[in-house]
């Protein structure tokens, strides 16, 4: 029985992803939702508290919770750079083309 549930709901996602807009929004979800769990995987691995990070970088306890909740959507580069560095990570940033790449003229 949950074999069938299991693919039922593969079944429904799958459909759902061949919309180009449910994916491109599900994709923005997605990476928001990562750079939330990354950030406090960075943190807990330091073995820092949210207040020991916001007292290292002169912001409050509350702002970090902000940047790890999978709701946040206004990331700053620098911001994020000051938390990993904080915590003694590093901050890599990729940017990939896509299939659909559109070029200047």
């Amino acid at each position: 029985m949950k074999a069938a549930k299991t693919k039922g709901a593969k079944s429904w996602l799958d459909g759902k992803l061949s919309n180009p807009q449910f994916l491109r929004k599900f994709e923005e979800e997605s990476q928001k939702l990562a750079i939330g769990e990354q950030l406090m995987h960075v943190r807990l691995k330091a073995g820092l508290t949210q207040a020991q990070v916001a007292k290292k970088i002169g912001t409050t306890a509350s702002a970090i919770s902000r940047y790890e909740n999978a709701d946040y959507d206004r990331y700053e580069i620098r911001t994020l750079q000051k938390i990993v560095h904080a915590c003694g990570g590093h901050l890599e940033v990729v940017l990939e083309t896509g299939p659909k790449t559109h070029r200047a003229a």
